[in-house]
């Protein structure tokens, strides 16, 4: 019963950490999202792989909160407790590293958070390209829009054409 408990505080630490983080990081985004740019697309990378870096931080800070869990209750060494966490929090489950019977349904409950970490993480990404993105296909004349390249030309003529 205990394990369980302990599993319920962790996924609630998170949520928060995916909450406040995830948070923090598109507050400290958003007067980027919305400037505008003469290289739309290269602006939107640096802000896409800027939001991948805070959500890997994210859940490596969440992975490490399982592990030190497993390392403190289990006994593991923090090698094979970071590894167990990564595997389990993504749902990979080698098998080759298994928890005591009693820990088996914190383990669970581990990627069952993995899993809705990684899909709100997709979300948070998915929002972000698309606002990103929703500004320069507008600009683009209808007779333009799906051809290759066609947001760059627009986005250089408005610029000078560099």
């Amino acid at each position: 019963m205990s394990q369980l408990i302990l599993s319920f505080a962790l996924m609630m630490a998170a949520v928060t950490i995916h909450l406040v983080g995830g948070l923090a990081v598109l507050l400290r985004l958003r007067p980027k999202i919305d400037a505008a740019t003469c290289h739309p697309l290269l602006h939107a990378l640096r802000l896409v792989i800027a939001l991948f870096a805070a959500l890997l931080l994210f859940h490596l800070m969440q992975v490490g909160l399982w592990a030190l869990l497993y390392s403190w209750q289990i006994g593991w060494d923090l090698s094979t407790a970071l590894y167990f966490s990564s595997v389990t929090y993504a749902t990979i489950g080698y098998g080759d590293v298994v928890p005591p019977v009693e820990w088996r349904l914190a383990a669970a409950m581990q990627g069952l958070t993995g899993v809705l970490m990684l899909g709100w993480s997709s979300a948070m990404v998915f929002a972000l390209v698309s606002r990103l993105l929703a500004a320069p296909i507008a600009a683009l004349p209808s007779d333009r829009v799906g051809t290759v390249g066609s947001a760059d030309q627009t986005a250089r003529s408005k610029c000078g054409g560099h």
